[in-house]
């Protein structure tokens, strides 16, 4: 009996150890210097969420006013860690800018794209599913992709068909894919110095004891009641398992 008591004991006193082993890395972009169209809160919000997921054991890799070439070198740097730490590594992609839709396919915009017509978006911007892409190379099971990105389109008037907001995207296994509003529709860049949504998600990241899926919904409920109901944060997911921040 003594002998049992003295492994329960030791099995306890490395639990903390166990639970904090998982290799947490973020790639955090901030897109707010465009040339047409600039954004006041973007790099604002990046450098919020950085700051806040460093807190949370994240090694974060941050990215501010991204060029294309640059922002596909991000991307690809991002992967190549994951896939350098292994499948046991939890990975986060977020971004702010601006963000668009054409024919259904989603596009992350560089702060040096030139934008003209629809045809010019699949050239100057970056494919959102990139992103997903991405994170299938690096072949870990625990993913999160944040994109507050559904600001209104600054070249519609230029555009004979392109969509408000972002288009759906379902999430690959193992991943939840969360958006500051619903597809379709745009959300605020805000008129404070964070936008409502990276604002209220920082917030419930540092809350102890949720699992992610609660503190999205702990977020989607503070951007709700933030902004009327014009608002509504959305999420897509395949998750397995239990995953908490804080």
């Amino acid at each position: 009996m003594r002998v049992f008591r003295l492994v329960a004991f030791v099995f306890l006193l490395l639990l903390p150890v166990t639970a904090q082993a998982e290799k947490r890395i973020a790639l955090v972009i901030g897109n707010g210097a465009y040339e047409s169209a600039p954004l006041a809160n973007p790099v604002n919000d990046a450098r919020l969420m950085a700051r806040t997921l460093r807190k949370l054991d994240f090694e974060v890799l941050e990215h501010l006013d991204l060029g294309q070439k640059e922002m596909k070198r991000a991307i690809r740097d991002f992967s190549q860690k994951m896939d350098d730490y292994g499948e046991d590594a939890i990975g986060l992609i977020y971004y702010a800018g601006h963000g668009l839709q054409v024919d259904g396919e989603n596009y992350l915009i560089p702060v040096d794209a030139q934008i003209r017509n629809e045809a010019d978006v699949d050239i100057e911007g970056i494919r959102a599913s990139s992103l997903l892409k991405s994170l299938r190379y690096a072949r870990n099971s625990f993913n999160m992709v944040v994109l507050d990105a559904c600001r209104n389109n600054p070249y519609a008037r230029s555009f004979r068909s392109a969509g408000n907001g972002l288009a759906r995207m379902d999430a690959p296994q193992g991943t939840l894919l969360a958006y500051s509003t619903s597809p379709g529709n745009v959300a605020s860049d805000g008129s404070g110095k964070y936008s409502p949504y990276t604002q209220a998600l920082a917030r419930a990241m540092t809350a102890p004891g949720l699992k992610v899926e609660e503190v999205f919904k702990k977020a989607r409920v503070s951007v709700m009641e933030r902004t009327g109901d014009e608002q509504v944060p959305w999420e897509s997911s395949s998750l397995t398992g239990d995953f908490f921040f804080s």
